[in-house]
This record gives C-alpha cells, sequence and structure tokens, in this order.
C-alpha cells in the first residue's frame, strides 16, 4: 500500500509540474512596431515616425501587471522572445490630455498557440 500512495503522489507530481502557465521558458515571440505623433500644445501634429527608446509592456496570462517590458530599437521595432504558449497582453502608453494623468494605455491581447510560433502584432499608434 505505501509504495502504490508514493506512486500515486509521485505521478501527480509529475503531472502538475508538467502544466505550463503563459510566460518565459519557451521558444516563441512577439514582435511589433511603435508608431508616434508629435503634438504641439495646442493638439495639432507636427510630425511623426516610428518611436525610437520606447517602452513596450507584457502581461503573462491573465496578470494586469507588467511582467516585462522592453524598449524600441532606433526603427520602432520591440521582440519578446523565449515565450510559451498561453495568453499574453502587450501593451503601451500614450498621452491624452482628457486623460487622468494625462496618459491612457494601448492593449492588443494575443495568443500563442504553438511552439516555435512568431507573431507580429499590429503597430501601436501613440500620441506624444
Amino acid at each position: 500500500m505505501f509504495r502504490f500512495s508514493l506512486l500515486s503522489v509521485l505521478s501527480l507530481f509529475t503531472l502538475i509540474s508538467c502544466s505550463k502557465e503563459p510566460g518565459e521558458g519557451g521558444s516563441a515571440t512577439i514582435s511589433g512596431k511603435v508608431f508616434g505623433y508629435d503634438v504641439n500644445t495646442s493638439g495639432v501634429i507636427t510630425d511623426s515616425a516610428y518611436a525610437g527608446d520606447y517602452r513596450v509592456y507584457i502581461s503573462y496570462g491573465d496578470n494586469s501587471a507588467a511582467d516585462n517590458d522592453v524598449r524600441t530599437s532606433y526603427s520602432g521595432d520591440y521582440t519578446f522572445k523565449g515565450l510559451r504558449k498561453g495568453k499574453y497582453k502587450v501593451y503601451v502608453f500614450s498621452q491624452c490630455d482628457t486623460c487622468v494623468f494625462n496618459q491612457n494605455y494601448i492593449v492588443q491581447d494575443v495568443e500563442i498557440t504553438s511552439n516555435k510560433q512568431d507573431l507580429t502584432l499590429p503597430d501601436f499608434v501613440i500620441y506624444d
């Protein structure tokens, strides 16, 4: 009876430890670009370009807090590497004169459905 119980516990532990949650430790990637509009104090767009050195955040699963962040390259590109299957939220903050703290967030929900999947998201559009 002791052998059966120990074997059952070990089997259950193995099954539980095999379930993978969204997050780091896989081989999938999520990438995209951030495009920005420069707005003057009158609210007029004065320039636009892909935004370099801009922070992009990612949350794993149902988590609402940022689990990781990266900065865009000079050409506005960003990549989150080494992700497992699961649901993610990728988001940025943008200026908003009528919003609380003068900013709002832009979220893209995405799901990685296979190992080694490379997802490219639509551009984030921000105002600064």
